[in-house]
């Protein structure tokens, strides 16, 4: 099942990776004495490394969950044969972060979104587009290996999209309940944590102030400020679907993104029931699980310098001018 049908554990650690920044982005340096975990990460520190040996072994971190005939976890330029010099990874493979990757000696860039802004990146329609074209001919003339690693990473327990964005909020007891239409294997989707008695808008403030490092310094909130909530539910990326999480999986309060809660449809229901949602942006809610597998990736094949390029939000609020 992939992302678009919507509906164990491991903590690895990782060699030193290069700090990054990227248009006023940086990117934490990963230490060395991250707790191990339950995946065995072994390699020959001398062999040499292709960008198809990473694409299996990451692959195979999904065996249970993702049909490789029906993935968007492929190559989207260059191929498996690409012996590595240096890999890239970021949670989008934007121009400019592709010709930072190439400056760092990359020739492999492991992107969670897709390239050419379509989510099969099979959109030919694209190419009008002048950057979309100069995008496809830098990638072709550099010889550098595109990758995306999205319906694996997003469900791999702990190091994975959805658990590294929970405990990058603090959230740590876990509720046992799914959503009615997730039958798939692996970690599901979206989760409910219960935690102290706040009042929402105080936690959206704290989320708030989480994302900050993140470039989003506030989160959008619907509902009622002062409604005492005992448990949140977040999602996956873009899968945060409103009714389901309040439905559910009952919970008080809801942490959606932005590329998964409509506002016309969500939002008038939220407002209509009173019910509390925080808001964030897309990127925000994945960069740490980016980081987490820069990490896991520089254990995995130590012999190749990998480097996070570090991402932020997408989007800056801009606030009307005091003058004239």
């Amino acid at each position: 099942m992939d992302r678009r049908e919507f509906m164990e554990r491991s903590m690895l650690g990782a060699t030193a990776l290069s700090v990054v920044t990227l248009h006023g982005r940086t990117s934490i340096r990963a230490g060395e004495n991250t707790p191990g975990g339950t995946l065995q990460v072994t390699t020959d520190a001398g062999a040499t490394v292709t960008a198809g040996d990473v694409h299996e072994h990451l692959r195979s971190l999904g065996a249970e969950w993702v049909n490789p005939n029906r993935t968007v976890d492929t190559f989207k330029a260059g191929g498996p044969e690409t012996v590595l010099e240096g890999i890239a990874v970021g949670w989008l493979s934007y121009f400019d972060s592709l010709r930072k990757a190439r400056e760092l000696g990359c020739n492999l860039f492991i992107t969670h979104e897709p390239t050419y802004y379509d989510h099969l990146d099979r959109d030919q329609s694209v190419f009008v587009f002048e950057t979309a074209k100069k995008k496809k001919e830098f990638l072709e003339n550099s010889g550098m290996a595109v990758l995306r690693c999205h319906d694996v990473w997003d469900r791999v327990p702990e190091i994975g999209i959805r658990d590294a964005w929970a405990q990058f909020l603090g959230l740590e007891k876990e509720i046992e309940a799914r959503i009615a239409t997730d039958r798939s294997k692996g970690k599901p989707f979206c989760g409910v944590y219960e935690i102290a008695p706040i009042k929402a808008g105080e936690l959206a403030q704290k989320v708030a102030g989480k994302l900050a490092v993140f470039g989003q310094n506030a989160v959008l909130f619907i509902g009622p400020e002062d409604k005492l909530v005992r448990s949140v539910a977040v999602g996956t990326g873009a899968i945060t679907p409103f009714r389901q999480m309040v439905h559910d999986l009952k919970a008080d309060i809801v942490i959606c993104t932005d590329d998964g809660f409509s506002f016309w449809r969500d939002g008038s229901l939220a407002i209509d029931m009173q019910y509390p949602a925080i808001v964030v942006n897309h990127p925000c809610s994945e960069e740490v699980g980016m980081q987490k597998l820069a990490e896991h990736v520089s254990k995995k094949f130590p012999q190749v310098p990998v480097h996070h390029i570090a991402q932020k939000c997408m989007f800056h609020a801009v606030s009307p001018s005091n003058g004239p």
